[in-house]
């Protein structure tokens, strides 16, 4: 393998304990901005339902209602999260350490090369490119009917941005990081060895799966074929992440994210 997908982030256990509150803030704050990010396409998705002939859709009429309430369960999930990947999984050592390092106002180079960070976001293009072709081959095999025209691309463009942030957050810092961390804690283990970190990228990659079935539902038929092809989609990129999240740290697991979004859903047509 390529040294540039060796190398790891540095992770100063003092640095980041030092500065654990500034990374909680920073993080959560973060977090709402991601979240108030996804309200033009959630509204937007609604919409679509409601014009679709969708009666059980109700759209609110005031976008302000909607960022009031995105904003006050943002803080209080992003809370809980950022306690959780923080404070209850410290011992996985994994978290924010670049976050750390913009803090202690230190060179940020000793943590990671400017390489390591690139390949890490051509590493998730890479993908993004991979499984539109395999998209494109099935369209030719298997064409999905779809229930539901799809957002257009600014909307995705948004949502890009937003499910970069939110979603590194809640299922790599939060469940990666406390599933690695409770297995430590059953063997009794200080360091968790590579099986361990794996076993957390799976199961938190098979969760982010089924966390977008609902979104899926949507647009196509849950059926047995969108239900695998939803699944496997999320695993392999929910494993991605979780690599580079475990190597490369939050930040640059949420650049890759967004990376591959905007390559997946705005410079591609998956679906279309």
């Amino acid at each position: 393998m390529n040294p540039l997908f060796l190398s790891s982030i540095k992770h100063d256990k003092a640095e980041k304990k030092k500065y654990r509150w500034q990374i909680a803030i920073s993080v959560l704050a973060l977090f709402v901005l991601g979240s108030i990010l996804n309200i033009p396409f959630s509204r937007e998705v609604k919409r679509l339902n409601i014009e679709a002939g969708n009666i059980a859709v109700k759209l609110n009429e005031s976008v302000l209602g909607d960022t009031v309430k995105v904003v006050i369960s943002s803080l209080i999930l992003g809370a809980i999260i950022v306690f959780i990947g923080l404070w209850i999984s410290s011992r996985a050592n994994l978290g924010a350490p670049l976050i750390a390092r913009i803090f202690s106002k230190k060179p940020i180079c000793p943590v990671i090369s400017s390489k390591a960070v690139w390949s890490s976001i051509l590493l998730a293009i890479v993908v993004a490119l991979l499984l539109l072709g395999l998209f494109e081959l099935q369209k030719g095999f298997y064409p999905v009917q779809e229930r539901l025209s799809r957002p257009s691309k600014p909307f995705y463009a948004l949502v890009s941005l937003s499910a970069g942030i939110t979603e590194e957050i809640m299922f790599r810092l939060g469940l990666m990081s406390f599933i690695i961390a409770l297995i430590q804690f059953s063997k009794k283990i200080e360091k968790p060895s590579n099986n361990i970190v794996w076993t957390g990228i799976v199961i938190s990659a098979l969760f982010f799966g089924l966390m977008h079935l609902p979104l899926s539902k949507n647009f196509v038929e849950l059926t047995p074929f969108t239900i695998g092809v939803t699944m496997i989609g999320n695993l392999i990129t929910g494993s991605t992440f979780g690599w580079i999240f475990w190597k490369r740290g939050l930040l640059i697991a949420m650049a890759s994210h967004i990376a591959f979004d905007l390559v997946f859903h705005v410079v591609g047509s998956p679906f279309g």
